[in-house]
């Protein structure tokens, strides 16, 4: 056999060899890419129903005390041992469980990133916007700290504390007073209008997430927003800085903004 025949029998011998590895490491890099996008979406599958029913309360809570100015929250002692008024009590085991649902869907993805799936990088958007610095009702600490009271005595599993209980230890427990204190002092300062507009951007920030997250709600309520509530400051806040940099995929944040004012036409 000639030498040139040889040499082109090993160049197609090499080059198959070298085309079968490149195909089975292009097949093995999409099959990982594969199962981390499955890994995701059971992560998100799993965990982000109790998130938004969790929102869903939270938003019909702060809508109920909207309507009334927070009248009903401004006597409240934050300094007193027993807390007497039901919706202190009902906003502050509401905000509690929807970060202990939101530590949980934390603590499940740890090793998996949610980013490969197109809810989960929403829902990290969402996170990364109620816990920055300007929107965020207490620091990142005291959110965790709280979460954690509720999820204390579940062995680390995803079973929540009841009312009742939540309740009994911010009464009776100085440890849980303790990490419930920042919060505590926050919700009992809704007379200042600060506040008050501090957790109306809070509320509008969590209703849009149920809406993006489940627009067809299925596990949540289709409910109005109170953009009459808000103060022009809030509503440029929201409109420039949250819907503008943190959450720019909203197609309609009017819904929560309201319509802006049509200027007068002049007379003719």
């Amino acid at each position: 056999m000639a030498i040139e025949e040889w040499i082109r029998i090993l160049a197609a011998a090499f080059g198959g060899g070298l085309v079968v590895k490149l195909l089975d490491i292009v097949y093995q890099e999409i099959r990982r890419r594969s199962d981390r996008f499955q890994s995701a979406h059971r992560l998100v599958d799993a965990n982000l129903g109790p998130v938004l029913k969790a929102a869903d309360e939270l938003v019909g809570k702060i809508r109920s005390l909207a309507d009334s100015d927070f009248k009903s929250l401004r006597n409240v002692d934050a300094k007193a041992n027993r807390i007497e008024n039901r919706d202190f009590t009902s906003l502050l085991f509401l905000l509690a469980k929807l970060w202990a649902n939101v530590e949980i869907f934390r603590r499940e993805g740890l090793s998996i990133s949610v980013v490969g799936d197109a809810r989960g990088r929403r829902f990290q958007s969402f996170t990364d916007c109620i816990e920055s610095r300007r929107v965020r009702i207490v620091d990142r600490i005291s959110q965790r700290a709280v979460a954690e009271l509720m999820l204390a005595g579940s062995d680390g599993g995803r079973e929540l504390c009841s009312f009742i209980e939540f309740v009994r230890r911010t009464e009776t427990d100085p440890e849980a007073r303790r990490w419930m204190e920042p919060l505590i002092r926050v919700l009992s300062r809704t007379r200042h209008t600060s506040i008050r507009q501090r957790l109306l951007q809070y509320g509008v920030i969590v209703h849009a997430m149920i809406d993006t997250l489940d627009p067809a709600h299925q596990v949540t309520r289709n409910r109005p927003s109170y953009p009459n509530k808000l103060s022009k400051r809030s509503r440029q806040d929201l409109k420039y800085r949250v819907f503008g940099v943190y959450l720019d995929f909203i197609p309609e944040p009017g819904k929560y903004l309201g319509s802006p004012k049509r200027r007068p036409q002049a007379k003719r």
